[in-house]
């Protein structure tokens, strides 16, 4: 996958896609082979890795007592750089929930905090595993925009997604 590219894993449920990105992510062992991400390997480099890395899962459970600043807040902790927790809010349109509880958003809010907890680190990559699913069509327009925000600022994008329609929006592959 070339840099600053949207390369999209496409096929039915059980396909294998989500288990191919986990392998790439570093959250479940290849059975063989090797896997170079960013030229780098999980077995050398696994700590450089996840600092350049931003990942959104197809189910991301976040703590529904905390609010959208705090979740986004205790994400950008993790990472040495990146993005104010005021700049990512605003990106994925969050503003006005900034207070409200985790377990209070609709599922449109919750996956664009869960986008917002993935690009908060600034990452050079991001792996989006159906991120889409289950959402109304007016939200899914509002996370295609902001990943394509993404892209034009450079940022490299894997998607995994059954949806034809997201794959022609997003993906240059």
């Amino acid at each position: 996958v070339a840099a600053g590219e949207c390369f999209g894993l496409l096929g039915p449920n059980g396909a294998g896609k989500t288990t191919t990105i986990e392998i790439c992510e570093g959250l479940t062992p290849s059975d063989e082979g090797t896997v170079e991400v960013l030229g780098r390997r999980w077995d050398d480099d696994e700590h450089a890795l996840r600092e350049r890395l931003g990942i959104q899962l197809q189910e991301t459970q976040l703590a529904d007592k905390l609010t959208v600043e705090e979740t986004v807040r205790l994400f950008r902790s993790f990472y040495p750089r990146g993005r104010t927790v005021d700049e990512v809010i605003d990106l994925v349109q969050l503003g006005e929930k900034r207070n409200a509880r985790v377990g209070k958003l609709s599922g449109g809010q919750k996956q664009r905090l869960a986008l917002a907890c993935a690009i908060v680190g600034d990452p050079d990559l991001i792996f989006l595993d159906e991120p889409t699913t289950g959402l109304d069509p007016q939200a899914r327009h509002v996370v295609w925009e902001r990943l394509y925000r993404l892209k034009q600022r450079g940022v490299t994008l894997v998607i995994t997604t059954h949806y034809m329609d997201e794959a022609e929006q997003l993906c240059d592959r």
